[in-house]
């Protein structure tokens, strides 16, 4: 039998005719494996470094959230919450001449009543060391010093104010120059005040409560400054979460970007003398409350709006030799948000609100 008869055979044979473009089929299927293999080799790698930017990003924002909200604590709910426990009632000089319906005024009221600590609302008056706490979806916990009728026209020898706190409630308050009025010089005058059962132990306490809390607001800033230094969070657990960078250089296209924005400068309100009216108490300045400075409640704004972070990345080697770094650039990105319910998202102060949190958003 001839040779071309043979091919002439086997060509007419049905297994042949099955085989022959399996054969030539071959090589495609090959390549659309190899293409599949390395589709999924950047698919994981662009996955492991979204991953990586959003939690980073979420993790170093969160300890700019921290501490606003922990500095919205100090500035007036938690000092109200400790002084409101100070419920020893206060006895009149001579029933003939009561101050208001005195026999409900507490030593809370002694420092309240002279705008030295700012309640949660509704109610300003006697009654706002009873104010009910405010219901969880609020959004207005309205932290105000004393306002009802009548403190306000309280002034010293020269006709200045003494418990004037207007220009306190403000984004940027006055500085306070001069001594600070804390306790209600006519409640003093009206009530036995000096004793030590009453007197002595009051204005201790409401001392130490402020310095405690200036102190409080001293260590959260210092431990606030230490992870915000140069990203150093972000940086970190980027870092952590891939394998194809070395530490000092990984994230720092996306950590520049985001560094500018952690930084929220915050400047404590406090007065060199304290005047309760049977003493002059002359010490460390006294901490009143911290506001945010004007760049800092400028990079509030950009918060609320997002900071868009991106991320290029490197890919793996492939079959094919191709340089996709090169050819696509490809990148991860994200948009990391820092809000609060208030429109220029100045939740600290005045009238703070420690309701800030963090959202990220493709």
């Amino acid at each position: 039998m001839s040779l071309a008869t043979h091919i002439q055979r086997t060509l007419h044979n049905r297994r042949a005719q099955l085989l022959l473009p399996a054969v030539l089929l071959l090589p495609l299927f090959v390549l659309v494996i190899y293409l599949l293999v390395e589709v999924t080799k950047v698919s994981i790698a662009k996955v492991r470094h979204q991953f990586a930017l959003d939690n980073a990003a979420y993790t170093q924002m969160t300890t700019v959230s921290v501490f606003l909200n922990a500095v919205g604590v100090l500035n007036g709910p938690l000092p109200f919450r400790v002084l409101k426990t100070y419920e020893e009632k206060l006895k009149v000089v001579t029933p003939e001449n009561p101050y208001r319906d005195s026999q409900n005024w507490t030593v809370f009221d002694l420092f309240f009543q002279a705008g030295a600590v700012p309640t949660i609302g509704p109610d300003y008056d006697k009654n706002a060391k009873n104010n009910p706490p405010p219901k969880q979806e609020s959004v207005d916990w309205g932290v105000h010093y004393a306002k009802y009728d009548g403190i306000e026209q309280a002034v010293d020898d020269e006709g200045n104010p003494l418990y004037e706190r207007s220009d306190w409630e403000k984004e940027t308050p006055a500085e306070i120059k001069g001594p600070v009025y804390v306790m209600n010089q006519e409640m003093v005058s009206k009530h036995y005040i000096a004793a030590k059962k009453v007197g002595l132990p009051a204005i201790m306490a409401y001392l130490n409560t402020y310095v405690q809390v200036g102190d409080t607001f001293n260590l959260q800033k210092d431990l606030y400054q230490k992870l915000i230094k140069n990203a150093g969070m972000f940086r970190e657990g980027y870092f952590l979460n891939v394998d194809d960078c070395k530490k000092k250089e990984c994230a720092r296209q996306s950590a520049s970007r985001l560094v500018q924005y952690l930084s929220i400068p915050t400047k404590r309100q406090e007065a060199e003398d304290i005047v309760v009216f049977m003493s002059e108490v002359g010490a460390e300045p006294l901490f009143f409350f911290a506001y945010v400075e004007p760049t800092g409640r400028s990079r509030l704004r950009s918060l609320k709006r997002g900071v868009t972070l991106k991320q290029n990345f490197p890919l793996p080697r492939n079959h094919f030799n191709i340089d996709l770094v090169a050819k696509y650039k490809p990148y991860v990105r994200n948009t990391v948000i820092l809000n609060c319910p208030r429109a220029n998202n100045n939740c600290v102060w005045p009238n703070p609100l420690p309701k800030y949190n963090v959202i990220l958003r493709p």
